[in-house]
């Protein structure tokens, strides 16, 4: 366990997790969790780790067994040798095996940022696994190509996008400056998990992942069968809140969807607020 875990000014969670590991291909890859009951995965974003969680770790624990995986690359878990092993569908892999690691058959899927882009895509393309897929900030995959093909404002948003799509970009952002953001007294927590992180992994995922010119659709991803809910922040300067109309062309069934006067870190600026959205989904 990273000893920055147990810093004093922490939120309380953090003393209270379980560490465990896995492997998938080659990778040994971290998780935390607490709790028993149904499975739920937490995917965090870039640039983060698993502690984006920590208030739904606290909340959704006393009901359910939670699991928060650190991506590969990203803070205790390990790296792929090669660049392309960001790729997201490797990634969707890493979730498949964390749950057959764990015993189970299906798992709520809950994404975040990148995290719910692979969530979108783990459903996708494991609809067997997925018994419900929560999205936090980011549209469907195709929704979000849409969005970018009308060269509007969701196009702009994504200038710092296209930055680190270009070869041989650095990030733009790290791990440590999420804590001033959002955490500033789990600074040393952050400084441990940037200082664990490749700088790959954050930048991979726009080069290999995020839609590029001319933003062509994804033929090949299968409509979404598992009830879906989407929680975004109205004022959320990267990912806007538009992208979502077009979501339920790439579902089976109508998403819930539901708007918080929010930036783009919504689990973490209304905590209070999201975790009660999905504890009564959950429950409905």
């Amino acid at each position: 366990m990273n000893i920055a875990k147990n810093w004093i000014f922490n939120h309380p969670v953090t003393r209270r997790v379980k560490d465990g590991y896995f492997e998938n291909d080659g990778i040994r890859q971290h998780y935390v969790t607490l709790g028993e009951g149904k499975l739920i995965v937490l995917i965090h974003g870039i640039p983060e780790f698993w502690y984006s969680w920590r208030h739904q770790i606290e909340a959704l624990s006393k009901q359910y067994q939670v699991v928060a995986i650190d991506q590969r690359g990203f803070n205790e878990s390990g790296k792929p040798e090669l660049k392309d092993g960001y790729r997201v569908e490797r990634l969707v892999e890493d979730v498949a095996a964390l749950i057959k690691h764990l015993g189970r058959e299906q798992a709520v899927i809950v994404g975040h940022d990148a995290g719910a882009w692979l969530a979108w895509h783990f459903a996708a393309i494991h609809p067997e696994m997925t018994e419900r897929l929560i999205i936090l900030s980011v549209p469907h995959p195709n929704a979000m190509r849409e969005e970018l093909a009308e060269y509007g404002e969701q196009h702009r948003a994504s200038g710092y996008a296209r930055t680190m799509q270009k070869e041989d970009a650095g990030p733009i952002f790290r791990t440590w400056q999420i804590s001033l953001l959002l955490d500033r007294a789990a600074l040393p927590l952050y400084l441990a998990a940037d200082a664990g992180t490749d700088p790959d992994a954050i930048t991979s995922f726009y080069q290999l992942n995020y839609p590029r010119e001319p933003y062509a659709l994804d033929e090949s991803l299968p409509l979404i069968e598992a009830p879906t809910l989407v929680i975004h922040g109205k004022r959320d300067k990267y990912l806007l809140a538009s992208g979502h109309e077009h979501n339920s062309r790439w579902l089976k069934n109508e998403p819930k969807t539901v708007m918080l006067e929010a930036d783009h870190f919504v689990h973490q600026e209304k905590p209070n607020e999201v975790n009660q959205i999905i504890l009564d989904w959950l429950k409905a």
